[in-house]
């Protein structure tokens, strides 16, 4: 009589998972192709925008880096970069990664070369299903003062009443905010919300390639306090924590964490 009980037990549990399998598996594929299909609008407009203006060259990234995929039989995680390299950029990294099935990211890091006055710009979107994780950061750690900055950064600032309509998210890096410029973006949104994303998206990278383009050479010493300045939020990146160099440790552990975040993250080294 128990085994009788146990073999239903087992036929019920085995329907169940069936049954959970099939009503999960249309949610999964439909969140996992509206993932794709934003992650190739940004990467795209990002890909045409800046081969038009800069000519730019693949930086080779060192194999182990260029595709994580921890747990790969699982197909839960997928961590891919792609690595270009100018004449006013150390590096132009995008990122695409993919989590959980139904969580598609895109990142875009651009770290210029010290010989200019520009701050970094870094772009960070994550799409789960219906939900939006919107960041935008500019990131300035040597706050040299110019014409061509000032004019750049008042168009971002002009930006604020579109910024407010969408919700804030708060971001636990306190020591940064010194560096991190008062109009960068940190927010929480869902599809709705899409076209005006992507919108102001295109504004604030078009006004970095804007301000990239009319960058002049500096000055010895002042490319100096660029150098400086952008080591300098590296390490206390490394040593103080922010969510990507985290998750980055998890995956590589430190050693290849700290190599990764200097040589292909940033370019400092």
């Amino acid at each position: 009589m128990i085994l009788k009980m146990l073999k239903y037990f087992f036929l019920i549990l085995l329907g169940l998972i069936i049954l959970i399998a099939l009503i999960a598996t249309p949610v999964i594929m439909k969140a996992r192709s509206e993932g794709e299909i934003q992650y190739k609008k940004y990467d795209g407009y990002a890909r045409e925008a800046l081969a038009k203006n800069f000519e730019l060259k693949p930086f080779q990234v060192k194999e182990e880096f260029r595709t994580i995929h921890p747990w790969k039989a699982l197909k839960l995680m997928k961590f891919m970069i792609d690595s270009q390299e100018g004449e006013k950029f150390r590096r132009v990294n995008t990122l695409d990664a993919s989590l959980f099935l139904i969580m598609r990211m895109y990142t875009l890091l651009i770290t210029p070369h010290y010989s200019y006055n520009l701050p970094m710009l870094s772009v960070d979107i994550i799409f789960i299903r219906d939900k939006r994780i919107f960041v935008i950061e500019v990131i300035d750690p040597a706050r040299i003062k110019d014409e061509n900055i000032e004019s750049h950064y008042a168009k971002l600032r002009a930006m604020k009443p579109e910024v407010d309509k969408l919700e804030p998210m708060t971001v636990d890096m306190e020591w940064a905010k010194t560096i991190v410029t008062d109009f960068s973006i940190h927010s929480r949104a869902d599809k709705t919300k899409d076209d005006s994303l992507f919108e102001l998206y295109k504004t604030y990278l078009d006004t970095y390639i804007d301000m990239a383009k009319n960058a002049k050479p500096l000055s010895p010493d002042l490319s100096k306090k660029v150098e400086e300045g952008m080591k300098g939020y590296v390490n206390s990146l490394l040593s103080k924590g922010g969510p990507a160099v985290e998750v980055f440790k998890k995956l590589l552990g430190p050693a290849k964490q700290q190599e990764y975040v200097r040589t292909v993250m940033f370019g400092t080294e």
